[in-house]
Formats: structure tokens, C-alpha cells, sequence
């Protein structure tokens, strides 16, 4: 066969041919170091990002959370060292000269490599997280996937693997690579110390920081969660990737300056390079993303605490917003529709805020978001709320609210006419954590039976909680237990060493309110009730003593 019997298609250019950047950047891909340390990113995300997600609620934010907190420490790392890496190649196996009499600009060339680690490890990033939300989303009962825990993750992965990778190039070496994933870990333990105890005298690096403390377990439920300092975050880490990618471009010249040690040679990053345009593009970029970062961080020293998102009493802030950034949208509270249960049985609610539902009986509400304890929180309350049915002040309700009100963390009591016994996900009672997911199904049973007897048994004159003016005192607890031990539950109290009353309980008295409480428990319930009728406000006031329960 000749060449003039080859058929015309034959000799054509083929229409599937790739750009020569496109060859290049899959010639990165397949060569790059990242794949073969994907197995190990993957172990390292199981067993910690996805067990740590696995041992909080199925709420979207707090599982969103693990992204800032975990998630973000483990890829940064792998990022930074894999970067370093990749960049420092050239310099590291001595062919520098040899590249530099290639036709190929080399802002072109560090980019190409530069692409296909930040893919390999957004690619990464992108299926961790998506791996993370489809187990949330198999188990989350009210809400969707927050978006900006995932742009910050994002911007930090590409900052960080730029930072990793300018610094391979700028410094090539055997050490470079753990060395920069040890300067990565470093800033983030810093940052996440930070973030603990960030309080509104708190350093602004604090707030760039994306890592972040245990946000509220009903955080973005019953009010949206700001974006301002995502928003602040995303700028800053930008601008930062922005500058040094700039900074690539005048590499040619940096490396010149390095070798010539002085400040003399400042020249040779503008003498050397491909041209003026590149030259002049590199500084362009490294001038807006200083900018872009400089105003990032000015903006973060204008935070301010988010009064829905409220203040710990030991001054944490729980939320931040920043004046020029902050939308009034995010202070409009979310429809809240509760699930409920009553006397005949499980029933949901329909419109904005509580609608009672119909049906005869004690009624235990929860949010949405957590409508896979309502049966537990019914099953706990249900027993108790029968036993102080129709007494002064007995709730007919419990409702779940907010954790924060007024700016701070708010309680848990009895109020309202009629009376409803009102709780949050951090506190039932004195008891913090409820929807930790305790795994002591009886104990957390009596936890949510305290807190309403407690309320109930303090009267609306006393705030119930630990210290003096709140504990129970003997007779109290002795009702309470009695009542518990009646509803089919153990009781928490009257062991050796606990408050009551604003006094330690000596063994004595312990034991005098174990058989005071079984006396009262082994009452028919109607004598029970008839007594409590009789004697309610007495007890409330603190005149009965043990020896007087029936």
C-alpha cells in the first residue's frame, strides 16, 4: 500500500485530538503522587472524619461540622505534603536547566503540575464530603446539606496545596514535603486552639481559622446559621491561593534572587521570565490577592457575636456576623413544625410554629430535626407527665426550644398557662447533652423525668438546676424518686456526695430518702395523687419533711 492509496480520512487530523494543555494535564494526572496515597487519605477519613460524624445526631450541621473540625485536617496535611512534592521535582532531580530550554513558558509548565495535584485532591475532597452527606442525608429527618462548610473546605484544600506547592518550588528538597505538612498541622492545631475558647476579645486569626469548637446540637435548626465568616474565610484563603499563584509566574526570578542572597538582584525577578505580559499578569494577581486577603482580614476584625447564636456563661462565642456582610434574612427564625405525640398515639403538626393536636393526654414535642428521639423523649415523659396529671401546675406538654435566648444559653423549666414543660438539645433540666445519643437508653429515660420533676416539684418560684435555691431538698427528692420508681425508671439522685438543697448528702440522709421514696412509690397511684393534691404547695415550700411522706 502507497501513501496515494491511503484512503483521504486516513490522513486527515483526527477530530478527537486534545489541546496540548490538555494532554499535558492528563500526562500530570497520570503521573502524580496522589493516587498512590488515596488509600491511605481514605483509612485515615474512615476512621476518623466518618466515626466521629457517626457518634454525633444525624443533625445536618452538627454532622457539617466535622468538615471545619476533622475532615479539613487531614486533607490540608496530605495537600501540603503532596504539593511540596510535585513542585519541588524540577529542583529536586537537577533538571532546571534542562527545562529551561524547553519551548513551554514556565508559569505554563508549574501550572500544568500545579492542576493536577489540586485536582487529585479536590476530586478527593469532593468525594469524602459527598461520602459524608449521603449517610447523613440516609438518617437526617428535617433539613438539607449546608453548602458553605464545603466552600471553605474547598478554598482551604487550594490554598493550602498552593502554599505546598510554591514552596516546592521555591525551596526543592528531600525535606520540603513534611516539612510543609508539618507547617500545615501546626497552623491548624493552632487554630482549631483558638477556636475552643473564641471569645469577642479573640484574635482575628481565630476567626479565619476554619477549624471551629462543637457548634450547639440544634445549631441551624430553629434559626439559620450566618455565612458572614465563611463568606470572610473563602476571601481570605482566595486571595491567598490568588497571590501565590502570581508568584509562580515570577519563579524564574525568585529562584535568581534566592541564589544571589541579596536584595541587589531585586531586578533579576523582572529581568528573567517569558515576556513581559506574564510577568506583568504575575504581578497583577499577587497585588488582588494581597488585596483580596488584606480585606478579608479587616473585615474579620469587624466580627461581632451573633445573639441568636448566642454566648456560653463561660463568654464562648457561639456566632459571629460582620456588619458589611450580614444579611437581615439570616435573623428571620426558621419554621419550626413540631412532632408530636399524644394519648392516641404519634401525630405532626402542620403551619409555622406549635399547633396543638388533638387527642387526650401528656403530649411530647420535638423539632423535626430530631424526630428520631420523639419516641424516646414520649416513652420517658408519658410515665411521669400521667402521674402529676391535673395537679397546680402540672404541664400538659413538653416542647422542645431553642438552646440560645436573649444571647445566652437558655434553660429548662415550666411556664406558660397552660403550663408546658420546655427543654433544648443541650439541657433537660440540669442535665446537658440530652441528644448526645447517650447510648444508656434508661439513664437518659431518667435524665428527661428529672428535669420535669424537678420543675415541677420547685414550684414557678425557683428556678430547678444544681445549688443552693435549686436542688431539691430531702422531701423532694424522696417525691421525685418515688414518682420515677412508680413510672418504671431508677432515679439519678440522693447519692453519697450530691447537692441537695445547697447541702452534701451524707450517707444517712441518703438512705432515709431511699426508703422514704419506696413508701411513697408503693402508694396506690390515686392515693399518691390524692396526697400531692394535698400537700403540693407545703412541699414546694420546704415544710414537709421525710417523716411526714405518706
Amino acid at each position: 500500500m502507497s501513501v496515494l492509496s491511503v484512503p483521504p480520512a486516513r490522513l486527515a487530523p483526527s477530530r478527537l485530538t486534545l489541546p496540548r494543555w490538555a494532554r499535558a494535564l492528563g500526562l500530570e494526572l497520570k503521573r502524580n503522587a496522589v493516587p498512590y496515597l488515596l488509600p491511605l487519605l481514605a483509612a485515615v477519613f474512615y476512621f476518623d472524619t466518618i466515626r466521629t460524624a457517626d457518634g454525633t445526631p444525624p443533625v445536618w450541621t452538627v454532622r457539617a461540622s466535622v468538615i471545619d473540625n476533622d475532615m479539613l485536617v487531614e486533607f490540608s496535611v496530605f495537600a501540603a505534603g503532596l504539593a511540596a512534592w510535585a513542585g519541588s521535582r524540577e529542583g529536586r532531580r537537577k533538571t532546571l536547566d534542562l527545562v529551561a530550554t524547553t519551548p513551554r513558558a514556565v508559569w505554563a509548565r508549574l501550572s500544568v503540575a500545579l492542576a493536577g495535584t489540586l485536582c487529585w485532591m479536590l476530586l478527593a475532597f469532593i468525594a469524602g464530603v459527598a461520602v459524608l452527606y449521603i449517610r447523613t442525608a440516609l438518617q437526617a429527618t428535617w433539613g438539607g446539606p449546608p453548602l458553605w462548610p464545603v466552600f471553605v473546605g474547598v478554598a482551604e484544600v487550594t490554598v493550602v496545596t498552593v502554599i505546598g506547592f510554591t514552596t516546592g518550588v521555591l525551596f526543592p528538597g528531600r525535606f520540603t514535603a513534611p516539612l510543609a505538612a508539618i507547617g500545615v498541622a501546626a497552623l491548624n492545631m493552632i487554630g482549631f486552639r483558638e477556636a475552643l475558647g473564641l471569645t469577642a476579645s479573640s484574635s482575628t486569626y481565630a476567626l479565619l481559622s476554619p477549624s471551629r469548637g462543637a457548634p450547639l446540637i440544634d445549631s441551624g435548626v430553629f434559626s439559620p446559621v450566618a455565612p458572614d465568616v465563611s463568606i470572610v474565610q473563602v476571601m481570605f484563603m482566595g486571595g491567598i491561593a490568588v497571590a501565590l499563584f502570581g508568584v509562580l509566574g515570577l519563579a524564574p526570578g525568585l529562584r535568581q534572587l534566592a541564589s544571589a542572597g541579596g536584595l541587589g538582584s531585586l531586578r533579576a525577578v523582572f529581568a528573567d521570565g517569558d515576556g513581559w505580559l506574564p510577568r506583568a499578569a504575575a504581578v497583577i494577581l499577587v497585588a488582588c490577592g494581597g488585596a483580596a486577603a488584606a480585606t478579608a482580614f479587616t473585615l474579620a476584625g469587624t466580627a461581632q457575636p451573633d445573639p441568636l447564636a448566642g454566648t456560653t456563661t463561660g463568654g464562648t462565642v457561639l456566632g459571629w456576623t460582620i456588619p458589611a456582610l450580614h444579611s437581615a434574612a439570616s435573623d428571620q427564625p426558621l419554621p419550626v413544625l413540631h412532632d408530636c405525640t399524644s394519648g392516641s398515639g404519634r401525630q405532626g403538626t402542620a403551619g409555622s410554629g406549635f399547633q396543638a393536636v388533638s387527642g387526650a393526654g401528656f403530649q411530647a414535642c420535638v423539632h423535626p430535626a430530631f424526630a428520631f428521639d420523639l419516641d424516646a423523649v414520649a416513652a420517658a415523659l408519658d410515665p411521669v407527665g400521667a402521674e402529676i396529671a391535673g395537679l397546680p401546675g402540672a404541664p400538659v406538654r413538653a416542647e422542645q426550644v431553642a438552646s440560645t435566648r436573649g444571647g445566652v444559653l437558655a434553660g429548662s423549666g415550666i411556664s406558660g398557662n397552660p403550663p408546658v414543660f420546655t427543654y433544648t438539645a443541650e439541657q433537660v433540666g440540669n442535665m446537658y447533652g440530652a441528644f448526645q445519643g447517650d447510648p444508656d437508653t434508661a439513664t437518659s429515660r431518667a435524665g428527661f423525668q428529672q428535669g420535669l420533676l424537678n420543675a415541677f416539684l420547685t414550684g414557678p418560684s425557683r428556678q430547678a438546676g444544681p445549688g443552693p435555691g435549686g436542688a431539691l431538698d430531702a422531701a423532694q427528692q424522696a417525691v421525685e424518686n418515688g414518682l420515677m420508681t412508680a413510672a418504671g425508671s431508677p432515679s439519678l439522685g440522693t447519692f453519697t456526695g450530691m447537692n441537695m438543697d445547697g447541702k452534701v448528702v451524707t450517707p444517712a440522709t441518703a438512705t432515709a430518702v431511699s426508703a422514704a421514696a419506696r413508701r411513697f412509690a408503693a402508694l396506690p397511684a390515686s392515693a399518691r395523687h390524692a396526697w400531692l393534691a394535698a400537700h403540693l404547695a407545703a412541699l414546694r415550700a420546704g415544710s414537709i419533711t421525710l417523716a411526714q411522706l405518706p
